[in-house]
């Protein structure tokens, strides 16, 4: 009988790289696997696709198993040099070095900007870290936060679990390369408009916690060396937004990073969303960025199957904790 992993909806294991076990028919052995990225699985099959093959479809009743594996062994390093290139394409307003922490303040807007983003070590016992950080977010009116991403930090959670922190929901960071997810444009739609600022109608479709964007927000979204904004219009209407910033990790390495993707509701399931993302590529590759990254929370399903279209693949795992 077939089995899907308990923790894992078809939509999740779309655009993935899987290994697929299945039946085979009038063979002498009777399964094999294949190796390679889950392209569909819907209307009673699979298609995978293997590195440099054909696409295989595989009816649902022959398969045994599937399981999502990691694209390629992540390091301690390498979550350390995307975060890093990721923090300056969203940065906070003030900011400060504790040890090989990063403290982050925007008075309230986005959490990102809000926390304390742990790299390395703070070059002090963890207790007192840990009341310093109390203490600077406390002084500025906001409730303490941790930003820890893939295993950098875990040496904090018993620390936080004693004293009550929360833990928010998981952040999947999904990375791809830049001409993969150039080649996702949609030709039949409209191009993006791409600018350094973001105009009136731009600000309108974009949503923080379905309130109004405070003044102070949008000094974090344009605070940024070399960032866009682009917009998709119809009949003069912005049907799909997202922000784009080129930044440099510490390595050397040039990111595309992609932020703020939304479409209006009227216009969804048409492939807006992937396509300004596309455009955004499209965008980066004259600045010589050669990958991109975007952040999704582990419950957007339908996002992830999107992205994951496009050549994006997982990277890693981060999280919020907040003080009680």
């Amino acid at each position: 009988m077939r089995q899907r992993p308990s923790d894992a909806h078809p939509d999740q294991l779309v655009g993935r790289r899987v290994v697929l076990r299945y039946r085979l028919h009038g063979e002498s052995h009777g399964a094999t696997d294949v190796l390679g990225m889950l392209e569909s699985w819907q209307d009673g099959s699979l298609r995978v696709r293997p590195a440099g093959g054909d696409v295989l479809t595989v009816p649902d009743d022959d398969v045994i198993a599937v399981k999502a594996i990691p694209q390629r062994p992540v390091t301690k390093r390498d979550v350390r040099d995307l975060e890093s290139a990721a923090t300056r394409g969203w940065r906070a307003l003030e900011s400060e070095h504790l040890g090989g922490w990063l403290l982050r303040a925007a008075d309230g807007f986005t959490r990102r900007a809000n926390s304390c983003l742990v790299l390395d070590h703070p070059e002090r016992p963890l207790d007192q870290a840990i009341a310093e950080v109390e203490d600077w977010y406390r002084q500025r009116n906001l409730s303490p936060a941790f930003q820890l991403c893939g295993q950098l930090g875990s040496e904090l959670t018993p620390l936080l679990d004693a004293r009550g922190w929360s833990r928010s929901e998981d952040v999947l960071v999904l990375t791809a390369s830049n001409d993969d997810v150039r080649a996702g444009t949609r030709h039949e739609l409209p191009a993006a408009q791409i600018a350094e600022r973001p105009d009136e109608a731009w600000l309108r479709a974009y949503h923080y916690h379905g309130t109004p964007l405070p003044s102070h927000g949008l000094e974090v979204l344009t605070n940024a060396d070399t960032v866009a904004f682009a917009s998709v219009l119809e009949h003069d209407d912005t049907v799909a937004i997202a922000r784009g910033v080129v930044t440099e990790a510490p390595s050397g390495r040039r990111w595309l990073g992609v932020s703020a993707v939304e479409v209006k509701p009227h216009a969804r399931r048409r492939g807006l969303g992937s396509h300004v993302v596309a455009e955004l590529a499209e965008w980066a590759a004259g600045h010589d960025v050669h990958d991109a990254y975007l952040q999704v929370v582990e419950d957007n399903t339908a996002a992830q199957a999107a992205y994951r279209k496009l050549g994006f693949g997982d990277h890693h795992t981060y999280h919020y904790r907040q003080a009680p």
